[in-house]
């Protein structure tokens, strides 16, 4: 008969198999995975030392030639427009950019003269725009002048790297021969919106057509007209009275350096007296070196998004006078 198995053997089965009873058990369950908690989206306060801020120029100059006349001349439209979030003390260089500097003085009085540095043309960007904080051109998308049933898109260029705290774009356009633009009464600008601002439009009223007729005694032809040597007042006759509109009148050397211009604001009722007193301050004129009058009707506009009234059409008649 066989004899069981020794105790000591049993003894070590038992031991082994209870080291391998843990190996056995079922494993937990692996865990679902938590969710995570929704994150809080922060609410990004709008800083309160930076506001919006825009520049727009609509600008219409006659061609030198006579109204009536076979021969071929041309009526330039230009615009001009850029849209900024600048620092609160850098919204008033906002307009350099468009050509509408913050060192032209502001003349508040009709009837009044101030003399000025340069002739400030509209398309100029100014290189001595230095702002406190960074500066950032806005795109608002696509833009557009529309009159009636005629249409001009603008161009996007990107501004010059002249300013090192300045980056984006300004919108441009230019058409030759557009008097047919004025005929409609109202020119509306046009943006399909961007860079966190809506879809606008912004309209403004064109005033009546400005022609210088004389300067001094002496009728306009061609767009130039020869002056007496002899100091004196210069009268200014125009045509066209508006008096809805502001008027201003801009003399100078055409090259001239400093403040050699002069800037007056006038009543429009169709005559100015610029006195000598002066017409003393700017260099002489020549053939070679004539003055330059330009006649400015202006009206202002507002544009949906940003204070104030940015928008400034103006109707230019230009004279060289030696």
């Amino acid at each position: 008969m066989r004899q069981g198995l020794p105790i000591r053997v049993l003894m070590t089965v038992a031991v082994l198999g209870g080291a391998l009873l843990p190996a056995c058990k079922p494993e937990p369950p692996i865990a679902e995975p938590r969710l995570q908690a929704p994150l809080q989206a922060r609410l990004l306060r709008r800083d309160r030392h930076r506001a919006r801020a825009a520049a727009l120029t609509i600008r219409f100059s006659n061609s030198g030639i006579e109204p009536g006349s076979s021969e071929l001349g041309y009526d330039r439209l230009q615009v001009a427009a850029v849209f900024a979030d600048a620092d609160r003390r850098d919204v008033h260089l906002v307009g350099d950019l468009v050509g509408l500097s913050s060192r032209r003085p502001q003349v508040q009085f009709e009837d009044t003269c101030v003399r000025q540095q340069g002739p400030f043309e509209p398309r100029a960007v100014r290189r001595h725009v230095v702002p406190h904080a960074w500066l950032q051109l806005l795109d608002v998308g696509n833009m557009s002048l529309t009159s009636s049933d005629h249409s001009l898109p603008l161009r996007i260029t990107m501004v010059p790297s002249l300013f090192s705290a300045i980056r984006g774009v300004r919108y441009d356009g230019d058409v030759d021969h557009a008097r047919h633009l004025l005929a409609a009464g109202k020119l509306s600008l046009h943006a399909t919106g961007g860079d966190g601002v809506a879809a606008f439009s912004a309209t403004v009223d064109v005033p009546r057509p400005v022609r210088l007729t004389h300067v001094g005694s002496q009728p306009v032809r061609g767009g130039r007209v020869r002056l007496p040597k002899e100091p004196g007042d210069l009268l200014l006759r125009w045509g066209s009275v508006d008096g809805s509109a502001r008027m201003e009148v801009v003399i100078g050397a055409e090259r001239g350096e400093g403040l050699d211009w002069l800037h007056c604001r006038l009543s429009d009722d169709g005559m100015f007296t610029v006195p000598v007193e002066a017409l003393l301050a700017l260099p002489k004129r020549s053939e070679d070196k004539p003055w330059l009058i330009s006649l400015v009707r202006s009206r202002l506009a507002g544009v949906p998004g940003f204070p104030g009234e940015p928008l400034r059409l103006q109707l230019v008649d230009a004279v060289r006078a030696w």
